[in-house]
């Protein structure tokens, strides 16, 4: 069934993930970063096809190739009073995104996305809109487009 996803996904920062999935106690010491994003990039995976010519046809046919992931960054709401995130997602930091499309809800699935922060910076504007700041990702490993939240 169709869905809105604000309101309904959740995205978590957790400390770590172990396993391909996070456990409970995972999820429960990481930190629920929904309500907090305004925008969300990147975060898919991209394949590099190889061509593979040959003699008996004209036809340039590919075989799979090198997987990347796109350049991945989220942005916040900046809060001027305690702004957790910018602890958190300080430079450097290696912590795993967990994004739960369908809420977080047990036995649904997730993703898990191990990454490292490589800066969380003040977006300037002078437009009239809610301050921001952006922290952007390098991918340290696969991630895991079909995790499940546990029970």
């Amino acid at each position: 069934m169709r869905f809105f996803r604000r309101g309904k996904s959740k995205v978590y920062i957790v400390p770590a993930v172990v396993g391909a999935s996070p456990t409970s106690a995972e999820l429960t010491a990481g930190t629920d970063v929904s309500g907090d994003l305004a925008a969300i990039s990147g975060f898919g995976i991209t394949n590099s096809p190889i061509p593979t010519p040959d003699l008996g046809t004209a036809f340039n046919s590919q075989i799979e190739g090198e997987d990347a992931a796109e350049d991945c960054s989220m942005t916040f709401y900046d809060d001027d009073t305690l702004n957790v995130l910018r602890t958190l997602l300080v430079k450097g930091a290696a912590v795993s995104v967990v994004l739960m499309p369908y809420g977080k809800i047990s036995t649904k699935r997730c993703e898990v996305w191990k990454v490292k922060s490589t800066g969380f910076n003040d977006q300037w504007t002078l437009d009239a809109s809610a301050a921001q700041a952006v922290c952007t990702f390098a991918v340290v490993a696969a991630p895991n487009q079909a995790g499940v939240i546990p029970t």
